[in-house]
């Protein structure tokens, strides 16, 4: 269980399948990462729980997740998605277990301009459905949530190829006016691709998306604002945490490092976990 905004509770419904999977895919990826030779083969009638290779990079994760190694970072995964789904209690507050709650986001829009880039519609088991999804559970009232609703369902960025193209000849015309009035010549290499733009602007609206999910969800990140404070007066990051209501130790805590026993148990006790419905 975590403290939520609405208590000490888990993640329940489209929430926990989306969190369920998001960490699913970041697993798959650290387990690459420490096993770059291995050779997998995947067989077509045995359950494969990681598949799908990483993201295309878009968003970063912040830096008290992405400072450890890989084997750190899956230790931080197990302890933060064993209590976000299960009765396991939730650790002491530290700035790794925040920041690894974030990460699990943050990866969510990774994935997203992904699905973006690769033409996927919003379809039930996208990536964008299921965020859809999990803030109509979590922010049923909110009046963010009828605008979420309009533009994925009549504005989505997937069109099909022929409307594209269109669109890209129609942006890319200069009008007669336009030219009439232009005092030189731009050069082309300066001038955005209108494909480019549009998805830009959809990933910034889904990472808006995103985090005002993760604020009705958790609240004030603490992190952040102790960042600030990280390499200067200790006196004063004291003083920060206190007045924060949390422990001086909040940005002392670091990952254990793992044996490669210890490492494959916690794999597997994930895997356990995120397949677990």
């Amino acid at each position: 269980m975590w403290p939520l905004t609405n208590g000490n509770r888990c993640l329940v419904g489209p929430e926990a399948e989306l969190f369920r999977g998001t960490v699913a895919m970041m697993v798959d990826q650290l387990v690459d990462e420490i096993n770059p030779a291995a050779e997998v083969d995947h067989d077509e009638d045995s359950d494969v729980l990681f598949t799908i290779s990483g993201p295309v990079a878009g968003f970063d994760p912040p830096h008290w997740y992405d400072m450890w190694e890989p084997e750190q970072k899956i230790w931080l995964l197990e302890r933060v998605a064993t209590s976000l789904l299960t009765s396991r209690p939730a650790p002491a507050m530290a700035a790794m277990f925040e920041a690894t709650v974030e990460a699990i986001y943050v990866e969510m829009g990774n994935l997203i301009a992904l699905e973006i880039t690769e033409g996927r519609p919003i379809e039930p088991g996208s990536w964008r459905q299921s965020l859809l999804d999990a803030y109509v559970q979590r922010c049923p009232r909110d009046s963010f949530l009828e605008a979420t609703h309009f533009e994925a369902t009549t504005l989505d960025p997937c069109w099909p190829r022929e409307i594209e193209q269109q669109i890209r000849q129609f942006e890319q015309t200069p009008s007669a006016e336009g030219d009439s009035n232009a005092n030189s010549i731009q050069d082309a290499n300066s001038v955005p691709d209108p494909a480019e733009k549009r998805q830009s602007d959809w990933l910034t609206y889904w990472s808006m998306v995103i985090e005002r999910l993760v604020d009705a969800t958790y609240g004030p990140r603490v992190h952040h604002a102790a960042e600030a404070f990280r390499d200067g007066d200790p006196k004063m990051l004291k003083q920060f945490l206190q007045s924060k209501g949390v422990s001086p130790k909040f940005v002392q805590r670091i990952p254990p490092l793992r044996t490669k026993a210890q490492l494959q148990k916690a794999v597997t006790r994930l895997q356990t976990l995120l397949l677990d419905e």
